[in-house]
C-alpha cells in the first residue's frame, strides 16, 4: 500500500517519489518476515529521532469519532496503525498535512508545536502513539484559538523569566538525550572519541588549531598560565570589573593579581591603563570579552608589542564573538572557555577549554589537566585532574550546531532594545564599538543612583533581572586588605549602577516588550 497523502499544497502518491512536509517525517520501519511471525522493528536514533518516554495506545474507537483535537508545545510524537487503518492531521504555520496509516510498517514522527487529529478510524483500528515525554498537563493545548494564538506569539505575556534553561531543553532535549545515550552505549566514560570530536569542532568554530577540553573555566585560565610557567613572583594585568574568577586563576598559580580599571560604557578593560600597570614583573594581560563584546585586541597588542608578556583571552562569555571579523579566541596567545550552563554555549554541569595556536602551550595544558601524565603512569609534574566529561562533550557537539543562530537571536533582541529603551535619559545602554560583533550575553544597563529602586520595580511586576557583578574584584572578601575602596573608581560605579535585562535565544519579542514596557513605566516614559 501507499501513503494517501493530502496537502493544501500537493497531493504526492508516491512515498518513494514525494517530498515529505516540514511538519511530518514518514519512515518505512524495518520489517523481519520470519516463519513464525514478522517482526517490525523501530529504533531511536534510526527512526523515531528522539528517545521515547511514554507509550499509549488508542483502540475501539467509535465509527464516525475522532480523538486528538489539540497540541503541543514541546512533545515529540510517532504515530503508528498497528492493525486497520486511521488519518492522522497535522496542522503547523497554517497548513494542515494528512496521511492516512494503514500498515505497520509505515510510521509518522511529528515535531512539537503542532496541531493534532486523528479521525477516520477503521472499525478494527489499533493505533500505537510513542511520546518523549512522561505525561505533562502544563504542554497540552487544547483549544484551537488558543493554539494559535501560541503558535503566533499572541499569548498574553504577565511575567518574563531573566533566564530559564528549561526552554532549551524543550527546544532540544531530544537530540542531548540522544547524545548523551551515545556516550553511556559507547563505554567511554573519560575522555574518548566525543571529547575528541568537540575539541576539533570548537577549535575549528573558534578559528585556532588547537583546543583542550578542561573541568571548567576557572581550570582554563590557571592552567593555561601554569603551562606559561607563571607563578610566584609574576604579575598578570586583570580588569578590575569581572567575575572573580578572572583572578582567582592568577592567584591559583601564586602569581599576583595587578588590577586596572575599566571603561565606563562598555566595562572592558580600560587599555590606556595597562602600559601604566606592566613592571618587569609582568608576565600576562587577561583581557575579558565582557558580556559577548570583544576587548580592544589590537590596541593591547601594541601595547604588549617587544615584550616577553602573553595575551590569555578570557572568552567565557564570547563564543562566537567577533573583533574586527576574528572569532573571540584566535585573537591572543591562547583564550580560556567556559561551558557553564548559563553561556551562550552551556553545558549540563561544569566544563571549561582552552583554545590555542600553540601546540606546545596546548600539550603543556593537556599534560597539567592530566595528573601531568603524557603517558599513564608516567606522571612527569604534579598535575592535576581537570578532564571535560564525555557526556558534557556530547551536549555542547548538539548545541554548538545551533549556537551561531542563538547569538543571531540574541542581537535581534537586543536591538528591540535599543529602539524600544534609547530615548530614556537616565538609563545607560551598552556602548557598542564599531570592531565588535558581540554575541549578547548580557544585556546590561545602567541606571546610576536608580539600580536597585528599578530591580525592586521590575521584580514586583514579573520581570526577572541579575546584577553583573555586584561587589567588584577589589572589595571581595577574599582580597581584603590588599586593595581599598576607592581604588578602582569606574568598577566601582558600575557594581552600583548595572542591571542585567532579560535576554536569551529562548525569549520572544512579546516578553521584551514586555520588559521595554515595564522598564518605561518605572522612569514616566
Amino acid at each position: 500500500m501507499k501513503a494517501n497523502w493530502q496537502s493544501r499544497e500537493s497531493e504526492p502518491s508516491d512515498l518513494a517519489q514525494q517530498v515529505s512536509p516540514a511538519h511530518v517525517r514518514l519512515v518505512e520501519l524495518q520489517t523481519i518476515p520470519m516463519p513464525n511471525g514478522i517482526l517490525g522493528v523501530a529504533e531511536v536514533s534510526r527512526h523515531i529521532g528522539f528517545a521515547v518516554h511514554r507509550v499509549y495506545y488508542v483502540r475501539d474507537v467509535p465509527a464516525g469519532q475522532s480523538r486528538g483535537a489539540h497540541g503541543h508545545k514541546s512533545l515529540r510524537q510517532c504515530f503508528l496503525c498497528l492493525r486497520g487503518s486511521v488519518k492522522l492531521s497535522i496542522t503547523k504555520g497554517g497548513q494542515t498535512d494528512s496521511v492516512t496509516l494503514d500498515r505497520p510498517s509505515l510510521a509518522a514522527v511529528v515535531p512539537a508545536g503542532c496541531w493534532r487529529d486523528l479521525s477516520d478510524f477503521s472499525e478494527d483500528s489499533v493505533v500505537v502513539v510513542l511520546a518523549s515525554d512522561e505525561y505533562d498537563e502544563a504542554d497540552y493545548i487544547r483549544d484551537y484559538g488558543e493554539f494559535l494564538r501560541w503558535e503566533h506569539g499572541d499569548t498574553p505575556v504577565t511575567s518574563v523569566p531573566y533566564l530559564d534553561l528549561r526552554r532549551i531543553t524543550d527546544a532540544i532535549g531530544a537530540e542531548i538525550e540522544l547524545a548523551m545515550h551515545r556516550v553511556v552505549r559507547s563505554g567511554a566514560l573519560i575522555g574518548g572519541p566525543e571529547v575528541a570530536a568537540f575539541e576539533a569542532e570548537f577549535a575549528a568554530y573558534s578559528e585556532a588549531p588547537h583546543m583542550v577540553g578542561l573541568g571548567n573555566g576557572l581550570d582554563a585560565l590557571s592552567i593555561a598560565l601554569r603551562a606559561w610557567g607563571i607563578g610566584p613572583g609574576d604579575e598578570v594585568i586583570v580588569p578590575a570589573h569581572t567575575f572573580v574568577a578572572t583572578a582567582l586563576a592568577v592567584d591559583e598559580v601564586g602569581a599576583r593579581p595587578v588590577l586596572v580599571d575599566v571603561e565606563p560604557d562598555t566595562g572592558l578593560m580600560d587599555i590606556t591603563l595597562v602600559a601604566g600597570a606592566i613592571t618587569e614583573r609582568t608576565r600576562a594581560v587577561i583581557p575579558v570579552h565582557l558580556y559577548g563584546h570583544a576587548a580592544d585586541m589590537d590596541a593591547l597588542h601594541a601595547v604588549t608589542a617587544g615584550r616577553d608578556i602573553k595575551v590569555l583571552e578570557d572568552a567565557a562569555q564570547a563564543h562566537g564573538a567577533r573583533y574586527r571579523g576574528r572569532r573571540c579566541g584566535s585573537l591572543g596567545d591562547a583564550a580560556a572557555f567556559s561551558f557553564y550552563p548559563t553561556k551562550n554555549l552551556g553545558a549540563l554541569g561544569d566544563g571549561g577549554g582552552l583554545v590555542t595556536a600553540d601546540a606546545q602551550h596546548a600539550e603543556a595544558v593537556r599534560m597539567i589537566a592530566n595528573y601531568g601524565a603524557r603517558v599513564k603512569y608516567q606522571h612527569e609534574i604534579a598535575g592535576r585532574n581537570s578532564r571535560l566529561d564525555p557526556l558534557q562533550a556530547a551536549v555542547l557537539r548538539t548545541k554548538l550546531g545551533d549556537l551561531d543562530n542563538w547569538n543571531t537571536r540574541r542581537s535581534q533582541l537586543a536591538l528591540r532594545y535599543f529602539q524600544g529603551l534609547a530615548d530614556i535619559r537616565d538609563l545607560h545602554l551598552p556602548a557598542v564599538r564599531a570592531w565588535a560583533e558581540p554575541v549578547w550575553h548580557v544585556f546590561a544597563v545602567r541606571a546610576p543612583g536608580a539600580r536597585d529602586a528599578l530591580q525592586a520595580f521590575l521584580s514586583e511586576r514579573g520581570v526577572g533581572t541579575n546584577i553583573h557583578y555586584p561587589i567588584p574584584v577589589h572589595l571581595q572578601p577574599c582580597y581584603a586588605g590588599r586593595w581599598r575602596k576607592g581604588d578602582f573608581p569606574v568598577a566601582e560605579a558600575l557594581a552600583e549602577s548595572l542591571l542585567s535585562l532579560p535576554l536569551d535565544p529562548m525569549h520572544t519579542e512579546r516578553e521584551i516588550d514586555f520588559v521595554i514596557m515595564r522598564v518605561r513605566e518605572f522612569f514616566g516614559r
